[in-house]
């Protein structure tokens, strides 16, 4: 089954509605709305995958990792791997910071500089 962004942040919305209905324990939405326990894996200096180009639209664990360094260089990004509206703003004011092309896609120059 293929699922599109908006239909997976529909259906997390939901599961997350449910859950608190259900009284569900507040560590258990915590872990739901926010994978703050995978983060540590995300940015840790020895990530060792490929950096891969990524901008608008891209998702998965490259981008959790490049939203986890964002938020060390002080940009507040969610790491939820799917590169939106706050990762494309993140990634364009480090790159002024960083005085390299603003393009807002993380490629091999944006890569060095937020490592």
């Amino acid at each position: 089954m293929i699922m599109t962004r908006r239909l997976t942040v529909a259906l997390s919305a939901f599961s997350l509605a449910v859950l608190g209905a259900l009284g569900a324990p507040s560590a258990a939405l915590a872990a739901t709305a926010s994978p703050s326990g995978m983060s540590a894996n995300y940015c840790s200096e020895g990530w060792s995958q490929h950096h891969p180009t990524i901008g608008w639209g891209s998702a998965g664990n490259a981008v959790r990792h490049a939203q986890c360094k964002l938020g060390k260089w002080g940009r507040h990004v969610a790491i939820d791997g799917i590169f939106g509206r706050e990762t494309y703003n993140a990634t364009v004011s480090l790159q002024r910071e960083c005085g390299i092309p603003v393009d807002g896609i993380i490629g091999p120059q944006t890569w060095r500089c937020i490592d």
